[in-house]
């Protein structure tokens, strides 16, 4: 394949880059580097903002993975998150559907199903609770008009990322936030009272099943990716000072619109694309704590 990842320099991107060329695709990875990156400079990377990619830049890319978004949930109560995140995503299912490449695989999120009990299965309904998750909600009606204008093999699909996780990951995630305290011998901040649990998938793990995605003859026009397990904040807490041995606790209020609980319904999956062997998590905790390395910038 010819793929043309956005977010490149980002933290599933840059993973996804390194493993999809290790398979001998060819992997152009695009990043405006708006968001600082805890990966080493990356080979090939293309500095550009998605927004300045016309239809004609993806002719010849067969395959085009957009990650590029701004991620943090309390962030997006700020103005600026929604708008920024939803004109991205329109903008490239526009430049899409007007070139020649064949499959577009767009980034969501299981903040789109909101609160809902039990494993979440795609079939869910919407439920957004944070302005995020609201764009993520548009992001993929929009795929579902932008679809209508296609024709022959030509496909869209969506993937709902549950809690990724690992080395080079940014702070602005509870995982890495927790790393990154223990590492400095701070206190492990909870918010609320730790009895929220998410889904949280080890990136190599999350990697697998984009290529296992990637490598099907057709896109699914959405599918979770996850672990199928959650765990709560606390107990990932002393996961965590376990893995590091040391630290300590403390507790701080909790977000607005707290989410109690988010677990994947893989069945769709594993319908699809198999099962996958997912790490176990102090193993994985392990390995993150191995990589702590300083964000880099642009120049």
């Amino acid at each position: 394949m010819n793929v043309l990842i956005t977010g490149g320099a980002g933290f599933i991107g840059s993973a996804l880059t390194d493993t999809l060329r290790l398979a001998g695709h060819t992997v152009t990875p695009l990043d405006n580097l708006s968001v600082s990156s805890r990966r080493p400079s990356r080979k090939g990377l293309v500095v550009r903002d998605v927004r300045s990619l016309t239809a004609q830049d993806l002719d010849g890319v067969d395959t085009v993975v957009h990650l590029a978004a701004l991620k943090s949930v309390p962030a997006s109560f700020e103005v600026g998150g929604f708008e920024h995140n939803v004109a991205v995503d329109r903008h490239i299912l526009h430049a899409f559907v007007g070139s020649t490449a064949r499959r577009l695989l767009l980034a969501s999120s299981c903040e789109v199903y909101g609160e809902q009990q039990g494993p979440l299965a795609e079939s869910a309904p919407y439920a957004p609770r944070s302005p995020y998750a609201a764009g993520k909600v548009a992001t993929e009606q929009l795929a579902d008009i932008y679809r209508l204008r296609l024709d022959g093999d030509r496909q869209i699909g969506i993937v709902r990322f549950f809690n990724t996780f690992g080395p080079h990951e940014n702070t602005d995630a509870v995982v890495p936030a927790f790393l990154e305290a223990v590492g400095e011998n701070r206190p492990l901040v909870i918010e609320g009272d730790g009895r929220q649990a998410r889904d949280l998938t080890y990136i190599d793990d999350s990697v697998t099943m984009l290529t296992r995605v990637l490598d099907a003859p057709a896109l699914l026009p959405v599918i979770n990716c996850g672990s199928g397990r959650a765990v709560c904040i606390l107990d990932l807490a002393r996961a965590v000072i376990r893995a590091a041995g040391r630290g300590t606790i403390t507790h701080a209020a909790a977000r607005i619109n707290e989410i109690s609980s988010f677990t994947a319904d893989l069945g769709l999956f594993h319908r699809a694309y198999g099962a996958v062997d997912h790490m176990p998590l102090d193993e994985a905790l392990a390995l993150s704590l191995q990589t702590r390395v300083p964000a880099v910038t642009a120049a």
